[in-house]
This record gives structure tokens, C-alpha cells and sequence, in this order.
């Protein structure tokens, strides 16, 4: 059997579904192809079951800051309660997309010699245009495979149905930071093994030594500088060499990064990849087949979800005539602990490599009414500007709240308003958001609420 679509895209997850949605908006026939859940890595194995964790630990965590809780464990319920939500944002995806009247093929994709797609059940689907949207997949260490028991990615740890007393996580990026947030709020014992100086590597070295001290006020043991040599089963547990010593837990989880998820026969297609494996796209998302789009992870980091949305929309506009641009959009990064971390635009070294003549300031917002409502007393903003001009260049963040409010920060960076522009903003109090307007102040220096020491 043959079909013919105007546009096929092939991935449903945030940088397939929006596409086909976009392209059913625009009137024409879309197929989309998913062999696994709709709604991808982030609605099912990253960003939404994590994000639910981690809301169910900071909430248990609170509650024993007020007071001392016994004889409680949450820990299976949270799993079960994130595979739900999870399970309806996926169903959610899926209302979404018939609702717009896109073609769904529960299949794995491949291409033939034709350059055409075929499914597992012999379907050839003919398009006039391709989007490939196939994301990427949990990288492991030379030699170990997953086995979902004591070795796990992200994906195989939310099937946990049993709380272990102790793990290593391999990897301090942002899977592992949020991990081990999450369990050692759940009451297991955390290890981190990081090969690098430090976590969060991607990020401003502040927000890297703020995640630290999170974790580690949180009972998390970090060990910097550690390679992982080797990993080893025995009997019901790991036993890791990580640099000149042992570790033994009842499982690793293993976060280093992800690797792309090519289609099979994509060859076929003409589409050049990098020496990373990344499809290479252009301004306008383009492959180097016209034909061929790419959207999302499998186009190269950063692998964030709501970057792979907006690509998606672009991409579906281009395919069928358009000429929209994904260049220089600032895209944030959040971290989910409590409290959160949050980064957009650049950092005063890269800011300064760019040739800015640049300057930061370092807010401390713990003083600020939502803070100490919050009883986050060590969070901070910090803002990348232009010295002469005062355009703000990035913004980077730790408090309450901070995932919210990079949303402001990111469209700061994006219009390129000056600090007086920020300050010149009402925010309500006392919320988070008032803490941007005072960050902008106070590198202003005309602070209210923070005492600046003048000469008499």
C-alpha cells in the first residue's frame, strides 16, 4: 500500500507534533510517524515526569522543614504519579493532533533507495516534503549497556517500583543534577562520579558552584574530577572504579549525553550529517537535501524541548514556501532543583570573547519579600550588560521561581533593552518577578531594597 502526503514528518515528539500541527493550519495533508509515545523524550522519559518529581520532592522536602516527618515514603507514588502525567500529556498530543486531522502511523520509519518512507508493515509513504524530527537517544560508556535493573538511562529509571537505599549517578549535567535532586529528596542516598571540574559545565561557573551547594546541602555526595573507569554487576548491586577508589550502590544511572537517532536509509536522501552525527541544517532548518527538514535534537544542541517547538513551527512554514529564520534566538536553560536555575543569553566571558565591552553584576535576592517567603536566602541574579549603552546581553539566575522568570530574562535579551528599561517595568509584590527589576537597579546602583555603601 502507498500513501501520499504534502509533508511527512517523522519523530512525534516537540520537534515533530508542533510541525504537523503548523502544517495542518496552513491546509495541507500531513502524515506524522512515531513508532514509540507521541509527545517524545520530554513529555514522556525527561521534562514532564522529571519536572512532576521533582515538584512531589521539594513539596515532601518543605514539609519537613517545618516540621519532622516520620514513618513516611512517598517514593513509589511519586514514580506512579509521574508516569500518569506523563501518560496524559502524551494522550493530550495525540487529541491534538487528530484534532487537526494529521495522519498518525504508530510504525519505525525508514527510507529506500527511492527516497521514500516505509514502515514496518510494508506502508510506503510518498512526500512531497520531510521533516525529520527522530531526536536522540541516552549515550552509555564504552562496553555497558542499559538493562532497566541496575544499569539505567533517564527512560528505564521512571519504571522504578522499588526504592533503593543508595545511587550513583554518572554525569553532573542537567539529567544528573535533577536526578539526584530528586532522590536524595525521596530519602536515597546520592552519589554524583563528574569527570569535569564542575557541573553544569554549559552554564555561568556561579550557577555551577549554586548547584553544588544545593546538592550537597541536600545530602548529595559530588565527586569532581572522577572518571569512571569501570562498571561492574555483582549479584544486586554496582560496584563502580571511579579514579582511585570503589563505589558500590544498588544502581547507577548513567547521564553523560545523548546520541543522534538517525533514520534508516536516510542516506539514500542525500542528507549530510557532522562528525558528531547531527543532521546539518541552514538558517531556515534546511538539510542539505531541499526536500528534507530537520527539527529539534537530531539538528544539534542545545537538545532542549522548547527549542525543538519553535524549530518545529519554523520548519513546517519553510517546507510548504515559507522563509522564517531560527538564528539568533536566545534560547534559556532551566534546571529543575529546588531552588531553580535558570540561564539566557551570555555569559561575561563569552560576552567579552564576542568583542562586547561588557560588565556583570551580581544581585543577592535573599532579602527580597517572595525569597524569604520562599525561605531561599542564597539565591541571586546576575546581569551581562554593555557598558556604555547598558544593552543587557544575559541574565543568569538561582531562587524561587527562576524557570518562570527567565521567560522575562529571554525576551530582554531578545528586543535588547537597556537596564533602564527593565527598572522602568512595575512588578507586583511581592512575587519572584519583582527580583529582575531589582537586579536591574542595583546594576544601575540605585538599589531600594539593598544597601549600596557611598562615600560621605
Amino acid at each position: 500500500m502507498t500513501e501520499k502526503f504534502d509533508l511527512v514528518v517523522i519523530g512525534g515528539g516537540p520537534g515533530g507534533y508542533p510541525a504537523a500541527i503548523r502544517a495542518s493550519q496552513l491546509g495541507v495533508s500531513v502524515a506524522l510517524i512515531e513508532y514509540d509515545k507521541l509527545g517524545g523524550e520530554c513529555t514522556n522519559y525527561g521534562c514532564v515526569p522529571t519536572k512532576t518529581l521533582t515538584l512531589l520532592a521539594s513539596t515532601l522536602r518543605r514539609l519537613r522543614e517545618i516540621k519532622e516527618i516520620k514513618e513516611i515514603d512517598v517514593f513509589i507514588e511519586s514514580f506512579k504519579k509521574a508516569a500518569k502525567i506523563a501518560k496524559d500529556v502524551s494522550s493530550g498530543v495525540s487529541t491534538l493532533l487528530k484534532g487537526y486531522g494529521v495522519e498518525i502511523f504508530k510504525e519505525k520509519a525508514s527510507f529506500n533507495k527511492e527516497g521514500n518512507v516505509v514502515l514496518d508493515d510494508g506502508t510506503e509513504i510518498i512526500g512531497k516534503k520531510y521533516i525529520i524530527a527522530t531526536g536522540t537517544d541516552p549515550s552509555s560508556l564504552p562496553g555497558v549497556g542499559f538493562d532497566g535493573e541496575l544499569i539505567h538511562s533517564n527512560r528505564t529509571l521512571l519504571n522504578l517500583r522499588k526504592k533503593p537505599s543508595n545511587i550513583i549517578i554518572v554525569g553532573g549535567g542537567y539529567v544528573g543534577v535533577e536526578i539526584a535532586y530528586i532522590m536524595s529528596s525521596l530519602g536515597v542516598d546520592v552519589t554524583i562520579v563528574e569527570m569535569l571540574d564542575r557541573l553544569l559545565y554549559s552554564l555561568d561557573k556561579d550557577l555551577s558552584r549554586y548547584a553544588l551547594r544545593v546538592l550537597r546541602r541536600s545530602g548529595v555526595k559530588v565527586k569532581l574530577r572522577t572518571p569512571v573507569k569501570e562498571i561492574e554487576k555483582s549479584n544486586s548491586e554496582v560496584v563502580i572504579k571511579a579514579g582511585n577508589e570503589k563505589l558500590s550502590a544498588d544502581f547507577v544511572l548513567i547521564a553523560i549525553g545523548r546520541k543522534p537517532r538517525i533514520p534508516e536509509g536516510l542516506k539514500y536522501l542525500e542528507v549530510s550529517s557532522n562528525n558528531k552525527g547531527y543532521i546539518i541544517v541552514n538558517e531556515h532548518l534546511m538539510t542539505s537535501n531541499p526536500s528534507v527538514y530537520a527539527t529539534g535534537d537530531i539538528s544539534g544542541p542545545p537538545l532542549l524541548a522548547h527549542k525543538a517547538m519553535i524549530q518545529a513551527e519554523i520548519a513546517a512554514e519553510n517546507a510548504l514556501g515559507g522563509s522564517e529564520k531560527f538564528g539568533n534566538i536566545p534560547i534559556p536553560q532551566v534546571i529543575f532543583t529546588e531552588p531553580e536555575i535558570a540561564s539566557v543569553g551570555m555569559t561575561l566571558n563569552e560576552a567579552r570573547a564576542k568583542g562586547f565591552d561588557s560588565e556583570e553584576t551580581k544581585f543577592p535576592t535573599g532579602g527580597l519579600a517572595r525569597s524569604r517567603i520562599e525561605n531561599i536566602i542564597d539565591g541571586f541574579i546576575k546581569i551581562v550588560y554593555e557598558k556604555t549603552s547598558k544593552r543587557i546581553l544575559g541574565i543568569h539566575m538561582a531562587g524561587p521561581f527562576a524557570t518562570e522568570l527567565i521567560a522575562e530574562a529571554s525576551l530582554a535579551v531578545k528586543l535588547k533593552i537597556k537596564l533602564e528599561e527593565l527598572a522602568e517595568v512595575i512588578h507586583p509584590h511581592p512575587t519572584a518577578s519583582e527580583e529582575l527589576r531589582e537586579a536591574a537597579l542595583y546594576s544601575l546602583k540605585k538599589p531600594i531594597h539593598y544597601i549600596l555603601k557611598f562615600k560621605k
